[in-house]
């Protein structure tokens, strides 16, 4: 489901829009189904805190801050409620767990996003959106692409030659 959502909206996009025609990535979900990793979720450890609800990017950059071995990770996750993907933000571990200090329920969730390693693409905590939806983090990603060192290679890639469900 969150790779059909991914395909539809890249699919709906015209390829003649000259402001980024000549970029890597045009758009958010290309950027996810080139680069992107899939995640496993998994109940949290018993010393991660809830975090408040709607509010997954600055909770997910201080669960990463308190919790050595974290990694911060954004992208779109679907939980089981709800019938559709979401921008969203989650910590993973090494071996690829999402530890989500907002969502408790878990069950049947699906992730899909970047496994961030350069620290100075965290969310603002001034401003409650994400490193893919500041137009100042964003753009260039699209622009330039992924440059090495950005992301970990933790998570499943989500390319269909690499990876199949």
């Amino acid at each position: 489901m969150v790779l059909d959502y991914l395909h539809a909206v890249v699919a709906l996009q015209p390829a003649s829009h000259r402001p980024t025609r000549t970029w890597t990535h045009r758009t958010v979900q290309s950027l996810l189904l080139a680069e992107g990793r899939w995640f496993t979720a998994a109940a949290p450890p018993a010393q991660i805190k809830s975090l408040p609800e709607r509010e997954c990017f600055a909770n997910a950059a201080l669960t990463e801050r308190t919790h050595p071995g974290l990694l911060y990770a954004e992208g779109f996750a679907m939980p089981a409620a709800v019938p559709f993907p979401v921008a969203h933000a989650w910590c993973v571990t090494p071996d690829g767990r999402v530890v989500d200090p907002t969502w408790t329920d878990f069950a049947g969730a699906a992730y899909i996003g970047l496994p961030i390693a350069n620290t100075r693409l965290r969310p603002d905590p001034l401003r409650p959106n994400g490193v893919l939806e500041r137009p100042e983090t964003l753009y260039p990603l699209l622009r330039d692409g992924v440059p090495p060192g950005t992301t970990a290679p933790i998570g499943r890639p989500c390319t269909p030659k690499e990876w199949a469900p």
